[in-house]
């Protein structure tokens, strides 16, 4: 199967995805496409090639936030100021398409197109919040290191970079 990830629009249908996480499942459904018409966050979603284009297979969410230097681990040098950060807001996969790597896949190449925006906006670091201990878990096996003491996880742009040179 060809999947390929776009711009959510309200030609995708959000009423239908399922990932089996309601937070999840309602902010595509009923947040996603007013915080894009607000320019608040910008939603990318997963469709498949070969069947129905309004089908939203999985989806993430881009937004734009800072975070102090202590928030980030082990970063040098010293800055006092706000750090700029894209936050990844969201993640999900359809129960049905569950089990097959999307999300790796969509986790890559978010990382992708944080890299593509580096040379027009600079940012020191992808940061989510994991929504459970086993999420963080996932996170941690792809190199994001976890804020202390809680589900904040972390991935610094040099460690994005190295991953895709």
């Amino acid at each position: 199967m060809n999947f390929r990830l776009e711009p959510l629009t309200r030609l995708h249908n959000r009423r239908a995805f399922s990932c089996g996480d309601e937070m999840v499942d309602s902010f595509l459904r009923e947040q996603a496409m007013q915080d894009q018409d607000r320019r608040l966050s910008r939603t990318h979603v997963l469709v498949e090639l070969s069947g129905d284009p309004a089908r939203v297979i999985g989806y993430y969410t881009f937004a734009l936030t800072t975070l102090s230097q202590e928030e980030i681990p082990a970063d040098r040098p010293k800055i006092k100021r706000p750090i700029p950060v894209i936050l990844l807001g969201q993640l999900g996969v359809d129960k049905e398409f569950q089990g097959r790597r999307l999300g790796e896949r969509m986790l890559v190449e978010a990382q992708k197109r944080m890299l593509d925006l580096s040379p027009i906006v600079y940012v020191r670091a992808l940061v989510l919040d994991a929504r459970t201990e086993s999420l963080a878990i996932w996170y941690e096996s792809h190199a994001f290191s976890r804020h202390e003491g809680s589900l904040r996880m972390i991935k610094k742009i040099d460690l994005i970079e190295e991953f895709f040179a």
